[in-house]
């Protein structure tokens, strides 16, 4: 009688449990391959986005209704300085505010700015308080809808909720920068020292400009992250959103020098072409770069849970774990 013949079992399938593992080395080597791959796609997800569908028309709102918001929230700013006795550490961070933004930009809102320092209310009852909180929420609303859609957020429970959050989220933006100047108290004493050095030449003289630039850039990029962590309606962890922040705030940087250099390369005054209204034209502008680099960012991050998502199926990621995420909406 012949002898029966065993059929052979299957080979257990790469990921699967009892398949042989890769040497150490190629299991880390096919990891950091994955996360490139997955970032390189999440950024085209994003520039697509930017560029192929609605995303430079957001931007057009943000742009306008950060503008809108920006000169009522110095008002609520002051407010609240004048209320805590720290008007001065109120006025440095808007200082420090206006070396990062191009000079020709700093131009046009500094006499704004400083007939509102000027005119600073010393209370938080009167009507125009009120009317400046929900003016410069406005604003939150705006950056808010950004994140919504970049996350694949569900539409707030309510509208008065989710203005009574940005209203809420205006004072207290207002209170941590406060709180940052307060914490640098020894500011204002190192930038004399830095200044007495550098006319002694012990001291190079663009050091303490490139300092201050870092730390408004600092400032800058903490700002965003809360942004991004406290206004979406899902719950996010810190190392979701730090991509798209490190990355906007990086290009917001470098595009604050290009475009100072071509308003000061144009052949002509570019208040030929508009006028009266150049200054408003050249800020308005810079603020579209600005909320369309920020798009950008949030974008990334979206795209980047959603690789996270796929990956589970994906052959090349089967050596990690990953966690799904919601399915963003696209504009």
């Amino acid at each position: 009688m012949p002898p029966s013949v065993v059929p052979s079992a299957r080979e257990p399938a790469p990921g699967e449990p009892g398949a042989p593992q890769p040497p150490v080395r190629l299991q880390a080597l096919v990891r950091a391959l994955s996360r490139v791959a997955h970032c390189g796609r999440a950024f085209l997800s994003a520039v697509h986005h930017l560029f192929f569908e609605d995303g430079l028309v957001v931007a057009g709102y943000v742009a306008f209704a950060a503008l809108f918001a920006l000169f009522p929230f110095l008002i609520v700013l002051l407010s609240i300085a004048g209320i805590l006795g720290q008007s001065e550490a109120a006025q440095a961070s808007i200082e420090l505010g206006l070396e990062l933004v191009p000079p020709e930009v700093a131009a046009v809102l500094r006499p704004v700015i400083a007939e509102i320092l000027g005119g600073a209310p010393r209370g938080l009852l009167g009507l125009g308080i009120v009317v400046s909180l929900w003016f410069a929420s406005s604003g939150m609303e705006a950056v808010r809808h950004v994140l919504d859609r970049a996350y694949g957020c569900p539409e707030p429970a309510h509208f008065l909720w989710a203005r009574m959050q940005s209203l809420l989220l205006v004072v207290l933006v207002a209170l941590a920068i406060l709180i940052a100047m307060l914490a640098l108290v020894g500011l204002p004493l190192a930038g004399r020292i830095a200044a007495w050095l550098g006319e002694h030449e012990l001291f190079a003289r663009d050091l303490w400009f490139w300092a201050r630039y870092g730390l408004g850039l600092g400032l800058l990029f903490a700002l965003t992250t809360t942004l991004h962590l406290v206004l979406p309606t899902v719950s996010l962890r810190l190392r979701e959103v730090l991509p798209g922040t490190l990355l906007s705030v990086a290009l917001w940087a470098i595009a604050a020098e290009l475009y100072s250099a071509y308003l000061a390369s144009l052949p002509t005054s570019y208040s030929l072409t508009y006028g009266s209204l150049a200054g408003i034209i050249v800020t308005l502008l810079f603020f579209y770069i600005s909320a369309a680099i920020f798009i950008l960012g949030a974008q990334f991050n979206g795209a980047l849970r959603d690789e996270r998502g796929k990956s589970t199926t994906s052959p090349a990621c089967a050596l990690e774990t990953a966690t799904p995420a919601p399915e963003r909406r696209e504009a």
